[in-house]
């Protein structure tokens, strides 16, 4: 594909994907949870996915670059460079 995007705009596309996915799942969960399944439901619930992308995009902008942080305080990293092996010393 050789019309993609600069490598620099992954972040930005990756939370507007990941807000647009995750405020559409959760704002129909909850909206289901609160009211139900009323005959006016689907609009309801877009008009609460609306307001929930809008609030969405912009946290996972400021919360991800904390989160990744956090997470490769728990796992090994896989950008960092290979720590030289640790030297065995035998018992005498």
């Amino acid at each position: 594909m050789p019309n993609k995007l600069p490598v620099r705009l992954f972040q930005p596309l990756f939370g507007l994907f990941m807000a647009f996915f995750m405020s559409f799942l959760m704002s129909g969960a909850i909206t289901a949870l609160n009211i139900g399944f009323p005959a006016d439901f689907f609009s309801r619930w877009m008009h609460s996915w609306g307001i929930a992308f809008l609030l969405a995009y912009p946290a996972i902008l400021i919360v991800a670059p904390i989160a990744r942080r956090l997470a490769l305080r728990f796992v090994e990293s896989p950008f960092a460079a290979p720590q030289p092996a640790a030297k065995v010393t035998q018992p005498v």
